[in-house]
Order: structure tokens, then sequence, then C-alpha cells
């Protein structure tokens, strides 16, 4: 058995084939495992995380590999009150955004997640955009636009146009509703691993059988037939019996296949872009903000920024705090030299924690969409208009080829815990179709 990739979703898919007396071979083209997670060390012993960090209550899977690995959490800090500003300037939250979450949370509740297509109402939702909803229904403009860039920003890391209702309510159905999602304590963001993700995923991948993991093995055809399937990575062909690709969507259509996908599955492939964020770390000499009695967790409707957090760690000197930009306002920034961009981006801490935030000793970014393995963040989700036709098709093996990756969970899409779930589902789908 043959695995494409090893993130998350591809670590847990091999060991459960081995688990399962399978001998799984996994390519990843990277030269490292753990996909979209990555954790850059700082010299006192500390590390940022440049991908993937959080994990929450009702992640069962996660909690359960940290702790098998050896592995602790902490939590995410707490101190201090969350900053919100709107128009540019300190605010209350809008009064009518609690209702308004409210009733995406309702609407939500009648979507199954492993048939959203499924769902009363679902044509309309899936050609209806989150920015046009949002229009129709908040009571007003400024609640609009700062619901839009909440959820499709901080959950999808895209604009509001850009996310079809249905393609929110699925993900809001997925993880939990809008209060698990935007949480920190009690919610999605509660806690952290030591050391980072990226530390649990080489656990994993020490865990696998000898041999069994090949880096710097980019995957670029798959061919299959009645005696089994053959995977080409450069100048090396391996044979299975089947093949379970790992992969975001996006990047498993770039694959050859022989013989070709059916048109409904490549044109899912086509029509499932990546989200579009920038991460930045700015590192300071002390949290700074939580002397002025403030969390470091701040949102706003305006700027390039739509969020920071406190991401400093526990019993280690300094501070970090965290910025996230998403969608049209992430790629307004890639679009900067490197020197407008980094000003921008401290003028947007500046704007959100105080001037204290002006002089960071260190300003880090990493942009996923940039990486050729990865070409975006935090997942792929299918545009408008595409979930009734093409959304069948994502979990749908094709012959010998399955399918894994956060993207195919039915629970905690887009997050580490989809990941996992995705992988044990397709090696048990594999295994099964194997007899």
């Amino acid at each position: 058995m043959i695995v494409v990739g090893a993130g998350f979703s591809g670590l847990a898919c091999a060991l459960a084939l081995a688990g399962a007396g399978a001998e799984p071979l996994v390519l990843e083209a990277r030269d490292r495992v753990g996909g979209r997670t990555l954790s850059r060390p700082l010299p006192d012993g500390g590390w940022l995380d440049l991908g993937a960090q959080w994990i929450g209550p009702t992640q069962d899977r996660m909690y359960a590999l940290v702790a098998a690995y050896g592995l602790e959490t902490f939590p995410s800090p707490a101190h201090g009150a969350p900053t919100l500003l709107l128009d540019g300037r300190p605010a209350a939250e809008p009064a009518g955004l609690a209702a308004l979450l409210g009733t995406l949370d309702e609407l939500a509740a009648g979507v199954d997640p492993a048939a959203p297509w499924r769902a009363t109402g679902a044509a309309e939702w899936d050609r209806t955009t989150l920015g046009g909803w949002l229009a129709a229904t908040a009571g007003d403009p400024v609640t609009a636009r700062y619901a839009g860039r909440l959820l499709a920003g901080g959950l999808l890391a895209a604009s509001p146009d850009e996310v079809s209702l249905l393609q929110m309510l699925f993900y809001l159905r997925s993880g939990g509703g809008a209060g698990s999602l935007l949480g920190m304590a009690g919610g999605a963001q509660q806690d952290r691993i030591v050391g980072g993700p990226a530390a649990l995923a080489q656990r994993m991948a020490a865990a696998l059988p000898p041999e069994r993991l090949r880096l710097g093995a980019p995957v670029d055809a798959i061919a299959q037939d009645a005696a089994g399937v053959r995977v080409r990575a450069g100048d090396q062909v391996h044979a299975g019996d089947a093949v379970v690709v790992a992969l975001a969507p996006a990047l498993a259509g770039r694959i050859r296949y022989d013989p070709p996908l059916p048109a409904l599955r490549d044109g899912l492939t086509q029509r499932m872009p990546m989200g579009a964020a920038l991460k930045v770390h700015a590192r300071y000499p002390e949290p700074f903000w939580r002397a002025d009695g403030r969390s470091g967790v701040a949102t706003t409707d305006t700027g390039p920024l739509t969020e920071t957090v406190d991401n400093s760690l526990p019993g280690l000197p300094g501070g970090v705090l965290t910025g996230f930009s998403y969608g049209a306002q992430a790629r307004a920034l890639r679009r900067l030299p490197d020197a407008a961009r980094r000003a921008a981006v401290r003028d947007a801490f500046v704007a959100l924690v105080g001037p204290a935030a002006a002089e960071p000793e260190d300003l880090v970014e990493y942009d996923w969409s940039a990486d050729p393995w990865t070409r975006g963040c935090f997942c792929g989700m299918l545009t408008p208009g595409s979930w009734c036709d093409y959304g069948p098709e994502l979990r749908a093996p094709v012959g010998r080829v399955h399918w894994a990756g956060t993207e195919t969970a039915t629970r905690w899409s887009g997050y580490l815990e989809g990941a996992v779930t995705a992988g044990e589902r397709a090696a048990a789908e594999a295994l099964a179709a194997l007899g």
C-alpha cells in the first residue's frame, strides 16, 4: 500500500495501515514530515509555529496522539481583555453579531457534514456567497464587514465573497459551531503542543516500520490496472495494491493519472483552491500588552491584519504577538516589496496593540502560498456553486486510488484533527476494498 504525503493525514493513514498488518510506503515531496505544520526553533529553547498550532475540546484523536507519543499540551495565554477595533476605533462587539452567529449555527444544524449537498436549501446556499448573505442579513455594513472577516478570514483564510454560504455552514457544523471554532479557552484555539505539532509529526514518522518513509520524493504520476498501482516519484516507480493520496485536492489534481480521473473528480480539483493567509510573528523583550491589561487578542474590520493573538511561551523570556492576514488583504500584502510589507504589518500591530508594538526584535513570516508543496492554507474549499455538483466526489475512491487529507474530513475539517481522522478513514476504506 502506498501513501502519498507525510502530513498528519498521510502519517495517520500509514500508521493505521501498519497497525493492520499492511506494509505502507509513504512518499513525501518535502525534506520533512508534518505537511502544513512547521516549527522554527528559537535560541532560548522556545519555538515559533509557522503553520497549524492549536488543538481544542472534542479533538479527541489529537489529544490521544499527543499522549501516546509522550508529548504534552499547554493552554493558550489568557491575560487581560481582548481588543476590538471597528472603523479604526476601539469599540464593543456589534450588537447584532451574536444573533448573526446564532442564525448561522441554526442553519448549519440542518447540514449533514458528510453530504452538505443534500441539505434543504443547499442549492440556494451554494450559489449565495457568505458576503452576499451577510450584506442582506446583518443589521449594518460594519457588522457585515466584521463578521465576514472573522468567519471567512479567520476560519477559511478567504474573503467573504470567495466563500459560499453552504461552505461556511458545512465548516461550522464540522467544527461544532461558531463558538467552538472562534473560541480560545473552551474552543479550537485552547491548547498548544509542547514543541509544536511538528514534534508530534516527527514522532509519528519515527513509529513507522523501518525504510517505509521516503522524503524528497514528489509523486507526479499514478497508474492503476487490475493488478495494482504504480506510483512514480522522480526516477523511481513504486508498485502496490492501492494508493492513498493524502494531499489537498488542488495538489492532488496536479498528479497525472492513468487512466485519467473521471471528469467530475478532476472538476472538483479545479474548484477547490487553497485559502490565502499570511501569519506573522513579532517577537518582543516582554509581552508588554499584559501590563496594559490586554490579552494580545485583537480583531478588527479594517486594515491588513484581521486578528492578533498572544503566542508567548510559558516559562521563557520574551513575548510573541502573532498576526493573521486573510484573503484579499493577504494578497495585497504579498504584492508589496519586502520592506513595505513589513512596515505595513508593524503599523497594523501598532494600530491593534499600541505604540510599543512598533519595534519588534524580530518579525518572522511564512508564506504558505509560496510553498510549492502546499500553495496556500489553511485548507482547500469548494468555490461558490460547486458543492452540489462536485461535493459527492470529495471522498469517493477512483478504483484503487483513495483520498485522505483534512479537506475530506466530516468532523473538524480543515484542522489537524480532521487530517488524522481522514487518514485513518482512508486506511480502513482501502483495506476493506482489498478484502
